[in-house]
């Protein structure tokens, strides 16, 4: 079985869903992956950019590990969900909080201002409800901790549902069957 990984390290933004997204379909393509671990640190960023990395994940026909070490905050949480199988290195910080949002135009017409709110509602909304989906745990439950803004361990988020698997090391072993 041909596996492919993939690190992301930093913030996430719309050139980490760019570059993830563009790299994968390219080695999707260019040979017989079966497998994708993801391995993934990072302090969090753009909602929108990691929604848009979870569905792509989703919507792939092949299996996806993702793989948590150091710190998994805001955004990341919502990437890491993406794993079919979710593994953290113990001692990993899950990091659970509502979106951050920026608007462009800091002076614009009532209407905008309130079409921008509409959007943000809309990812906090999809924000909980992927981690619901991928928790098993009740929409309501997730809105709360996001709310009120939770830092999980590794075992805590194991608990909740998000963590499926708690590893002492990284797992950087390539698999060939």
């Amino acid at each position: 079985m041909e596996e492919q990984w993939y690190t992301i390290t930093g913030g996430i933004d719309v050139n980490t869903a760019h570059n993830l997204i563009t790299y994968i379909n390219g080695q999707i393509y260019g040979s017989n992956i079966k497998r994708l671990k993801i391995i993934l640190s990072s302090p969090g960023g753009d909602v929108d950019s990691a929604i848009r990395i979870y569905s792509y994940l989703k919507a792939l026909s092949i299996e996806i590990e993702t793989i948590a070490f150091s710190q998994i905050d805001s955004a990341a949480n919502i990437i890491y969900a993406g794993g079919g199988k979710r593994i953290a290195i113990k001692g990993c910080r899950f990091l659970l909080h509502e979106g951050s949002f920026t608007t462009g135009a800091q002076t614009s017409t009532l209407h905008n201002h309130e079409e921008v709110l509409t959007i943000f509602k809309e990812l906090l909304k999809k924000h909980i409800g992927i981690l619901s989906k991928e928790t098993g745990r009740r929409e309501k439950e997730i809105g709360k901790l996001l709310h009120e803004g939770s830092i999980l361990s590794a075992e805590k988020a194991k608990e909740l549902g998000l963590v499926h698997e708690i590893l002492e090391k990284l797992p950087l072993v390539k698999q060939t069957s």
